[in-house]
């Protein structure tokens, strides 16, 4: 049985920071290692994902090339399309698109955003969600993707910058 969590940012004015940090050049695949340093620091320092919730704390992730394949189609998709969705332009959610991949999964997740240009803004735009710091902070998942890709048609840098984590965890017969 698969578990299948998806969450999103709502496209609003809270989805937008006006003020922007370091600029992210964004491709199919952002550095690895800076992203695993980044979300292994918030996992391993934990995280309070409700207002009056306690702390959870989390085991490290590893980088997963098929996780971050679907997170760079859904991030071009995005771009694309000029909107933020959990469904691809073939209209398929996170599930189908993981096992077009050849990713079997007991659990995955996924996080989207737009509008920001560093992978520090957008981290710290999702631990304000509480759905996306969950995501972030689930336990159950091990490995993780994430890609960002930028609409060339927008007006300001990092505007039309779309981000996509997907993270999941295979079944344990497939570890």
């Amino acid at each position: 049985m698969c578990a299948l969590f998806l969450t999103g940012l709502a496209w609003s004015g809270s989805a937008r920071p006006q003020s922007a940090g370091s600029p992210t050049r964004c491709g199919a695949r952002p550095e690895p290692g800076e992203v695993l340093r980044r979300l292994n620091r918030l996992r391993s320092q934990g995280a309070v994902c409700h207002e009056t919730g306690s702390r959870v704390v989390a085991s490290p992730l590893q980088w997963s090339d098929s996780l971050a394949a679907v997170a760079a189609a859904q991030s071009r998709d995005m771009a694309e399309l000029r909107h933020m969705r959990h469904r691809d332009m073939l209209d398929r959610g996170l599930g189908e698109r993981l096992t077009a991949v050849g990713y079997r999964f007991s659990t995955a997740v996924e996080n989207i955003a737009v509008g920001y240009d560093s992978l520090d803004e957008v981290v710290e735009a999702w631990l304000k969600s509480e759905g996306h710091c969950e995501n972030m902070m689930n336990r159950a998942v091990l490995e993780l993707g994430l890609a960002c890709s930028d609409d060339a048609s927008a007006p300001q840098q990092g505007e039309g910058r779309y981000w996509t984590l997907v993270l999941g965890a295979r079944p344990r017969s497939s570890r």
